[in-house]
């Protein structure tokens, strides 16, 4: 700039204008290059206003205009030396516009260098984000696939414990049903029916109880499948994000897949920021881990329900076979001792009945003492006259008549006795027969039927079967 003719800074001359000549206004120089930064814009405040009153001639001119035109050899000598300043400053112009083209270049380029190396540092650590998310997001998503699978198999547990209580609560109605067979006298409400009745209220309550776990169970797989699906739609859109986000990093100058999209910095379809899309992840995380937590306590309590319900079945059951053993003894029991006295009833029949036929006899051998007695006080009834005597053999043959027959009478009297009382023994045997097929048929039911068909508790728990009855 030092060097410059000073022409170019104050031009000591202006040219006259002629008909032939037209001026052409010039642009500013920091209008011209609006793409050069300020710093380097304002480098050159001094000569930028002094090009800007500059007017260069127009080389086109008329041809008679130039004919009818005649200069001084003064005009000539300036005009030459207004050429020469005029073509320093056009010079010094070029220069300086080519040493802020450089600057320009190489402070865009720069410029851009660094915009994508950000751009690129901003997308690796993006895709380190959503990494680091998605491991996150997947491990849950194990997590809570493994805690829905052993909910599912505590459910079909559970629904198992469900279905094995309809075997004892089918054995336990059968034993009501049998001893609804029970005849006369046996046909009491006792301590194995009121045990059996029991067992049913209790079996349906445990029935209730694991209906209503189940249910809350399958409550809790719905929600469990609900925080799963959104982890899994979480995972699935972070896959997808994942896959552009590290092809975007993956882009340099030299891709084949790179092309214009005008305007595309200006569409925003964005739904979320870097804090609302980390707290969405977290969100659904913690939504999952609050699921499976009350999974895993409703897979405790469905461990808890069944072991309790098998032992208050189990309680019942062994109350029920306990009474109903009780019970069978008592009238195996009964039952012996009614065919004792049954027996020692027979024995007396069969005894009576030998007594019976000895007066019977006795009843038979008195007929011909009576016969005679009587024929010889019928023949002494033909004694003559005065031979009519009521002598002692008279008097003692009347007293043998009727001791004869006070002997009969007693002995019929006997013998009716001993009838009777034979009567009376044939009906307590038959009544005593008739109690020992009732607590026969009561033993049945209880032995035979009920106790055979508890002997082991019909449940699939290690602890709880082979329940050995006697």
């Amino acid at each position: 700039m030092a060097g410059m003719p000073v022409a170019y800074h104050q031009p000591p001359y202006q040219l006259n204008k002629t008909v032939a000549m037209k001026t052409v206004d010039t642009k500013p120089f920091e209008q011209s290059l609006s793409l050069v930064p300020p710093t380097l814009s304002r480098s050159y405040p001094t000569e930028s206003r002094v090009l800007d009153s500059v007017r260069f001639p127009n080389i086109f001119t008329s041809a008679t205009a130039t004919m009818k035109t005649r200069y001084t050899p003064a005009d000539w000598s300036q005009s030459n030396l207004n050429n020469y300043s005029d073509a320093d400053g056009t010079r010094g112009v070029s220069e300086r516009v080519r040493d802020d083209t450089v600057r320009l270049v190489g402070y865009t380029y720069d410029r851009t260098n660094i915009a994508q190396r950000e751009s690129s540092q901003r997308l690796g650590e993006r895709v380190s984000d959503i990494t680091f998310w998605r491991s996150e997001v997947m491990q849950e998503l194990d997590r809570q696939l493994a805690e829905t699978n052993r909910l599912n198999d505590q459910r079909r547990a559970l629904e198992r414990a469900l279905r094995d209580t309809d075997n004892p609560l089918h054995v336990t109605k059968e034993c009501l049903y049998f001893r609804e067979n029970r005849q006369g006298i046996d046909l009491v409400r006792d301590s194995p029916e009121e045990a059996l009745l029991r067992e049913v209220d209790t079996i349906k309550d445990c029935q209730a109880r694991m209906k209503n776990l189940l249910d809350r169970v399958n409550l809790q797989l719905t929600r469990d499948r609900a925080a799963r699906q959104d982890l899994e739609h979480d995972t699935m859109n972070k896959n997808h994000g994942l896959t552009i986000d590290h092809t975007a990093h993956g882009l340099h100058n030299h891709s084949a897949a790179i092309t214009y999209y005008p305007g595309i910095e200006r569409v925003d379809n964005t739904v979320s920021v870097p804090d609302t899309w980390a707290e969405f992840s977290n969100r659904n995380i913690q939504q999952s881990q609050s699921e499976r937590s009350a999974s895993q306590r409703l897979r405790a309590e469905v461990e808890a329900l069944v072991a309790a319900t098998h032992q208050d079945m189990w309680t019942a059951w062994s109350s029920s076979n306990t009474n109903l053993t009780h019970r069978a003894g008592e009238t195996n029991d009964t039952r012996n001792k009614m065919l004792a006295h049954r027996n020692r009833v027979q024995q007396e029949m069969n005894d009576l009945e030998k007594h019976i036929e000895v007066l019977k006899r006795a009843i038979l051998d008195k007929a011909n003492p009576l016969k005679v007695v009587q024929t010889r006080l019928e023949g002494r009834t033909h004694r003559p006259e005065m031979e009519l005597c009521r002598d002692p053999p008279q008097h003692r043959m009347v007293r043998e008549v009727q001791e004869i027959s006070e002997s009969v009478e007693a002995l019929r009297h006997k013998l009716g006795e001993a009838e009777d009382s034979l009567h009376r023994l044939a009906q307590m045997r038959a009544r005593l027969d008739h109690d020992l097929g009732v607590k026969t048929n009561s033993l049945y039911i209880d032995r035979d039927k009920c106790l055979s068909i508890r002997k082991s508790f019909p449940l699939s728990s290690p602890h709880l079967v082979d329940f050995t009855l006697y």
